[in-house]
C-alpha cells in the first residue's frame, strides 16, 4: 500500500501506525496529550484481539516527546522486544507489542524515511513468507521448520518457550516422543546463525537454561 501525502496535522504530530501479520491496516495521528490504547471502544486506538486488555497502556505527550505507559494489563507492554513495566520515552521507529499478531510502530514527527526503512530488528510477513533482518531481505529463504520457529518468537517477543511448546509448534503432526531437545536445539542454532550473518550486534534468540528460549527484538 503506497504512502499518502500527511495532512497538515500529521506533519506536526507523530503517528502510531498498525500493522496486522506484517500488514498495513491503519495509522493514528497523535495530537493530544493522551492518546489511550486498548480492546474497548472507547480508547483512542482500539485493537479488537483477546491478548489485549481492555486499557491496555497510553501514550502521554508533554508538548517534546512521547512516552508509552503499561496500565497493568494481563499480557504485558514491549517496546522492540523488551517488557514495559510503568512508562518509558518513544523514539522514532520503536515497535510497540500489546498482541502477538499485531504491531504497532511509532513515527516521531522529525521521521522523513518511509516506514518500511525504520522498521528494526526482525520483520516477518507470513502470506509471503518473507524475513527481513534490520530492512535486508533474508535469501535463500528459511527453510520451513526455521520459518514456523521464526514466526511463533517474532510474534512473542519476550516469552520464554519450553521444548515442548516449540515441539508442538514446528513438528505438529510428528509424535513429540521422537523428537529430542538436542533436535530443537540445533534448529535454533541453525536459525540464530541465519539472522546474525545479516546483524552480528544482536543475538536474537537466548537461551534460558533448564526451560528453553525467549526471542529478544535488538
Amino acid at each position: 500500500m503506497g504512502q499518502k501525502a500527511r495532512s497538515d496535522a500529521e506533519l506536526h504530530s507523530a503517528l502510531l501506525v498498525l500493522t496486522l501479520d506484517g500488514e498495513f491496516r491503519q495509522n493514528w495521528v497523535l495530537d493530544r496529550a493522551i492518546t489511550a490504547i486498548g480492546r474497548l471502544d472507547d480508547n483512542d486506538v482500539c485493537v479488537p484481539d483477546r491478548w489485549v486488555s481492555r486499557h491496555h497502556a497510553r501514550i502521554v505527550c508533554d508538548g517534546m516527546r512521547y512516552a508509552i505507559e503499561d496500565l497493568g494489563s494481563k499480557n504485558g507492554l514491549f517496546v522492540n522486544g523488551k517488557r514495559v513495566s510503568g512508562s518509558i520515552a518513544l523514539e522514532d521507529g520503536d515497535c510497540i507489542q500489546i498482541a502477538p499478531r499485531y504491531q504497532l510502530t511509532f513515527v516521531d514527527n522529525e521521521a522523513t524515511a518511509p516506514l518500511f526503512q525504520q522498521q528494526r530488528g526482525v520483520a516477518v510477513d507470513a502470506g509471503k513468507r518473507d524475513v527481513r533482518v534490520q530492512g535486508v531481505e533474508l535469501s535463500p529463504p528459511l527453510s520451513n521448520h526455521q520459518f514456523m520457529l521464526l514466526e511463533a518468537f517474532v510474534n512473542a517477543p519476550g516469552h520464554v518457550f519450553t521444548y515442548d511448546e516449540l515441539i508442538a509448534i514446528v513438528w505438529p503432526d510428528e509424535d513429540p516422543a521422537g523428537i529430542s531437545d538436542e533436535a530443537v536445539s540445533s534448529l535454533v542454532r541453525r536459525l540464530r546463525k541465519r539472522l546474525m550473518k545479516i546483524d552480528d550486534t544482536h543475538r536474537y534468540i537466548f537461551v534460558v537454561r533448564g526451560y528453553g528460549f525467549r526471542f529478544e527484538q535488538p
